[in-house]
């Protein structure tokens, strides 16, 4: 009897994890209750004049570690809703369910992480508009009159949002850095994807000049083109940077990211890797030892 109610339990178990995973694969993890929250975070950031493309639908794009991206019916526009959080109750329904002893370092912690990341996002919208696209954040809790507007998750089921009670970001679309290399590799323009690279080069250098770094620095994920300029697309990592040890900081992150550039293209392009490592290595590749092996 016992050994058939523990496998009762096991069988039951097993089938709720199932289903859960299942439902996350459906819908990539996207709740309503994750991107949205009555807590009221000690940090704000907003913009009182609502842009005038925003009155449109969005449908679910993708759920990044700090975002779930939806696209405008525009094809233009991004829309990124804040994770509040990634596993257990969220934060409104702990405060309401859990014990204040159990409560308290929950929401410490999530406003820790919360503050961190709204950090991130202020910097690329004060600091790096052109640079990452962003040309709207709302952060904290408004009366602006900025009214509801739908968005579509991954299964086509429409969510109502208020946007005065929302955290957001509008950001423009851009094509993924990969893809726009592929393409011109594909299409025999070799010089306009060393180009192309440089470009992105540049950028980091240029963003590293300012005192400002991205932690999560894959180069090929979190950074694309509008049109044939680059910006980074993930602006959930930005951190101004303490005093470096390091003589020539910003040469640094330029080469970190040229080696990426040089690994992607030996996996992907090999027979254009010569004429990219001669290009994008000329200049600095005498700061930094180099490995032959990329």
């Amino acid at each position: 009897m016992m050994r058939s109610k523990a496998y009762k339990f096991l069988f039951a178990l097993i089938l709720f994890f199932s289903v859960e995973r299942f439902c996350y694969w459906q819908t990539d993890g996207f709740r309503l209750s994750k991107a949205t929250c009555a807590h009221v975070y000690p940090f704000s950031c907003q913009t009182n004049t609502l842009p005038k493309n925003l009155p449109q639908s969005f449908f679910f794009l993708g759920s990044g570690v700090q975002f779930y991206a939806f696209l405008g019916e525009d094809n233009q526009t991004i829309l990124k809703l804040f994770k509040h959080h990634h596993m257990g109750p969220s934060t409104d329904l702990a405060k309401t369910l859990l014990p204040k002893s159990w409560a308290s370092p929950l929401i410490a912690s999530r406003e820790k992480r919360m503050s961190h990341l709204f950090m991130s996002a202020k910097i690329a919208f004060e600091e790096l508009p052109h640079q990452t696209g962003v040309y709207f954040l709302h952060i904290g809790k408004t009366d602006c009159g900025f009214g509801n507007i739908l968005i579509h998750d991954k299964l086509g089921i429409a969510h109502e949002i208020d946007l005065d009670q929302t955290d957001f970001i509008l950001q423009r679309r851009a094509e993924p850095a990969s893809k726009r290399l592929s393409r011109l590799f594909q299409e025999n323009q070799v010089e306009e994807a060393i180009l192309s690279m440089k470009n992105l080069l540049s950028m980091i250098e240029n963003r590293s000049k300012l005192g400002i770094k991205n932690k999560d620095g894959n180069v090929l994920e979190n950074c694309g083109f509008l049109g044939d300029e680059p910006i980074e697309l993930d602006i959930g990592s930005f951190i101004y940077r303490s005093k470096s040890t390091n003589p020539d900081p910003h040469a640094k992150a330029v080469l970190r990211a040229t080696l990426q550039l040089l690994g992607w293209v030996k996996k992907n392009h090999p027979e254009n890797l010569k004429a990219c490592r001669q290009e994008l290595l000329f200049q600095y590749g005498e700061k930094t030892p180099y490995t032959q092996e990329t």
